[in-house]
């Protein structure tokens, strides 16, 4: 599994040889990343973008918005066929990149002929009672089964479970407040 330190180092080194070797990377990223700030991006999505707009800026020697629709589709083409995963993570980080890079230099999204990603439509998968108890049941520490309960029972993504404090609980109401969960944004889920 990758670190995340891992993943800042390998950020940090791409986007360095691109403003060290490409022509104008440096005022382009620069607008890039004030973009991503000043509509609230995440840090880890301007990481993920930015590497993919630094990859290609060195594949290329030039910026991406210097580049014709041909060496663009076949930039995606290359990518398309390099990925090993059904979801082609990588493929579409990279043309997410490609459109807020888009956004950012205020061009459209033809100026790129960028493909429209498709995404699964399929449905969760649900665990049974009697597997939900038998999960509970298989916790030897309480805080594991509180986890699980709020994991599951809730609904809440890790991080959301790991920032739940005893105020967030409302017994009155049964609910739960998750507060600045996914998109930094706070909801109430029932307290199951």
């Amino acid at each position: 599994m990758i670190k995340k330190e891992d993943e800042v180092v390998k950020y940090v080194t791409i986007i360095n040889r691109a403003i060290a070797e490409v022509p104008n990377f440096p005022e382009l990223f620069h607008r890039f990343k004030r973009t991503m700030s000043v509509l609230g991006r995440s840090e880890s999505t301007c990481r993920n973008y930015g590497q993919h707009i630094a990859a290609m800026a060195l594949h290329f020697g030039k910026i991406p918005t210097d580049l014709d629709v041909e060496q663009v589709q076949e930039y995606l083409f290359l990518l398309q066929k390099r990925s090993k995963t059904p979801s082609q993570t990588y493929f579409k980080h990279c043309v997410y990149g490609l459109r807020f890079l888009l956004k950012s230099e205020e061009l459209p999204y033809e100026y790129l002929h960028l493909p429209s990603i498709k995404h699964d439509k399929k449905l969760p998968t649900v665990l049974s009672k009697e597997e939900v108890w038998r999960l509970l049941k298989n916790c030897r520490l309480l805080k594991h089964k509180v986890l699980v309960g709020l994991l599951y029972g809730c609904g809440l993504r890790c991080m959301e479970a790991r920032s739940v404090r005893l105020q967030d609980l409302d017994f009155d109401r049964e609910q739960l407040k998750v507060v600045q969960g996914k998109g930094k944004k706070d909801r109430s889920s029932p307290a199951i």
